[in-house]
């Protein structure tokens, strides 16, 4: 049965929210190949967070890396060590489950989304409230800081994405490219660009500072669930609910390769075939360049999702494993490690194999 949030937020979608498409993925297997589970992730385990009350939704790495900071249904966004587990503050402004957090490239602050309709922004070593952001329609489920830390994009499932400065709300500008909810916005490194995935199946790439639409990658067939740029801001990499991982050009839109792999029972017995991705959920690209990875829910016995790495530049597979349901996924900034949203209400660190 789902909760009164996850049920709220189906309502107010035009699109399946990612939220409880996850619940959906998970409640029944969506391929006939994953026959084969296991008890354990292959992985080591550093530690598992155990603050929240309900279901886990979003996190993200402080830049220095020495701390998490994860979003829940509970209401509440937690800052905890990464080293030992302790939290350090807990942020209690919103009167609704989180959607996203995002922290500075500076390091000060925090932005966190909810399904109240707001959008925060913290002091990240206080909790002290800085502004809120009421710009948009409906809940924001995807947020991302600009590189100076001065501006916050924001997307929505009202098919808006917004800009607006950090520390005050001020609005900036607002794009109206998409026809549908947005799933994913991403800030390009260099800070010239916009990234904008939607359940209206386009990435969307544009000016930051004009709003001038430059690219529309029409590659997937299905909604766009995730997007992540290259650290030199030269390609992107995207995921659907098409089952594609693709990874293109971020001026020209040319595809330079699809993540291919096998089935997870194969995989299961030959590591290095890989994994045919199902649903792809989350994919994020390593800060050093050299990775690339992507969560899909794959099959539903003891564990739900498989988490996929492969090189950035040929696409060739690296590792693959099976995981408990995971909700959200972070590289850490020296990449040796995934923060990683689980079921049912825990965020653990793991080592990137």
């Amino acid at each position: 049965m789902l909760s009164r949030s996850y049920a709220r937020l189906f309502s107010l979608a035009l699109g399946i929210p990612l939220l409880l498409a996850l619940l959906a993925a998970c409640g029944a297997s969506t391929t006939g190949g994953g026959s084969a589970t296991t008890t354990r992730p292959h992985t080591k385990i550093l530690l598992t967070y155990h603050g929240h009350t309900d279901r886990a939704t979003a996190v993200a790495w402080s830049p220095n890396g020495k701390y998490v900071v994860s979003g829940s249904l509970d209401k509440t966004v937690q800052v905890w060590s990464a080293a030992t587990g302790k939290t350090r503050l807990i942020y209690r402004g919103h009167t609704d489950g989180i959607l996203a957090v995002a922290w500075s490239p500076n390091g000060r602050y925090i932005a966190s989304s909810s399904l109240d309709n707001t959008i925060q922004v913290w002091d990240a070593s206080t909790g002290a409230h800085i502004t809120t952001y009421r710009g948009q329609r409906l809940p924001a489920q995807t947020l991302s800081w600009s590189p100076d830390s001065l501006s916050i994009v924001s997307g929505s499932l009202d098919q808006t994405v917004q800009v607006w400065e950090a520390t005050t709300g001020k609005p900036i500008l607002t794009y109206r490219g998409h026809s549908a909810p947005v799933n994913t916005v991403m800030w390009s490194p260099d800070g010239k660009r916009i990234a904008s995935g939607s359940v209206d199946t386009t990435v969307q790439v544009w000016d930051a500072a004009s709003g001038k639409t430059l690219l529309t990658f029409r590659g997937h067939t299905k909604q766009v669930t995730s997007l992540a740029w290259s650290p030199d801001s030269t390609s992107l990499v995207s995921g659907s609910f098409d089952k594609t991982v693709q990874v293109w050009d971020a001026r020209t839109g040319k595809v330079r390769y699809l993540y291919h792999g096998y089935n997870v029972a194969v995989a299961h017995v030959d590591n290095s075939k890989g994994v045919l991705p199902d649903l792809i959920f989350f994919v994020g690209w390593s800060h050093n360049g050299k990775r690339i990875v992507a969560v899909t829910q794959e099959y539903c016995g003891d564990t739900c999702a498989v988490v996929m790495t492969w090189d950035a530049q040929t696409g060739k597979h690296l590792v693959f494993y099976p995981d408990v349901v995971v909700y959200a996924i972070a590289w850490s900034p020296d990449d040796t490690r995934f923060a990683s949203a689980i079921e049912a209400t825990d965020v653990q660190i793991a080592l990137v194999p």
